[in-house]
């Protein structure tokens, strides 16, 4: 992987980030912690602070992740940068060793003519 290509990408998520988030608050919904906790007084060890057993992902962490992972996409697209598109693969765990550098060339190529 090229330290072009990494660059360019932390820089991406920097300024994606900065987009969806500009004021850099934690979420309003969990404070940051990724989970909310639905704990039963009575029934639950912790009620209080919360359990593992009544845990769940924050959904508003998880519209904001599902946010950012699309907004990332499209500027990696909209680069069409080969290095750019294999860090961004190699970070999300699409990447693999029989990809060659044309195929990643063609894919942006075809995403960037679908998404207009």
């Amino acid at each position: 992987m090229s330290d072009r290509g990494e660059a360019i990408l932390s820089a991406i998520y920097d300024d994606v980030d900065h987009k969806l988030n500009p004021s850099g608050d934690e979420c309003w919904h969990c404070g940051g912690e990724g989970y909310t906790y639905y704990c039963i007084d009575g029934c639950c060890e912790d009620p209080e602070s919360g359990c593992e057993d009544c845990a769940t992902r924050c959904p508003e962490c998880r519209l904001h992740d599902a946010q950012r992972s699309k907004a990332v996409r499209l500027a990696v697209i909209e680069t069409g940068d080969v290095d750019v598109a294999i860090a961004w693969l190699k970070q999300i765990g699409r990447w693999n060793d029989g990809i060659t550098r044309q195929q990643v060339e063609d894919e942006i190529k075809q995403a960037a003519l679908a998404a207009g």
